[in-house]
């Protein structure tokens, strides 16, 4: 379940991104179908030029995050998935990812599992949003904490693979971690890379 702060922090991330590439179709991935509620928090912030792509392995899940895509008039700018998203990378059109958003199954090895498969298709300047890293005790939710999550992002980070960009509600965002020699590494010594 998203709090206010979840939603904020991905309209935020959504903003940020529009900013950065106002004429190009954003990309979006989001792992987890849930009740539709990250995909409407995607949709809030943008009215065009975006794509999500919801996966689930729950069928019946995926369809009400259609059902409430469709009730906002969006579907143009909507697909869903069904199957597992470690696995399910699908034909992408040749597009890198601008935003992930992860709220699947909420274990240490899932959440790797996750953010292996989709990571290395994240443009250096996207983001990546992972629900479930606070604590919902603390906003009254009767959930306890899923440490799993908070112990798979916090490995990430430590291993230099993900930087922390902000904290918010229940969901903690960030970005792949590059190194600028990593990015500059194929244009040769004059030009500088700002984007995958």
């Amino acid at each position: 379940m998203l709090i206010a702060e979840d939603v904020d922090l991905i309209r935020e991330l959504v903003r940020r991104l529009r900013e950065q590439e106002p004429h190009r179709v954003l990309q979006v991935v989001d792992i987890g179908a849930g009740s539709g509620t990250t995909a409407l928090s995607v949709f809030a912030e943008v009215s065009d030029k975006i794509l999500v792509r919801t996966v689930d392995h729950d069928a019946q899940a995926l369809a009400w995050s259609k059902l409430v895509v469709s009730n906002i008039g969006r579907l143009r700018d909507w697909r869903g998935f069904v199957g597992d998203s470690a696995r399910a990378i699908f034909e992408r059109g040749g597009q890198d990812i601008d935003l992930l958003l992860v709220d699947a199954e909420h274990t240490y090895k899932a959440v790797l599992a996750d953010l292996a498969a989709w990571l290395p298709l994240l443009r250096d300047s996207g983001f990546v949003w992972i629900h479930d890293y606070g604590d919902p005790m603390l906003y009254g939710l009767g959930v306890r904490p899923a440490r799993g999550v908070k112990r798979a992002v916090n490995e990430l980070v430590r291993k230099q693979e993900l930087s922390v960009v902000k904290v918010a509600g229940i969901g903690w965002a960030g970005q792949r971690y590059v190194k600028q020699e990593e990015r500059d590494a194929d244009l040769g010594p004059r030009r500088k890379r700002t984007t995958r």
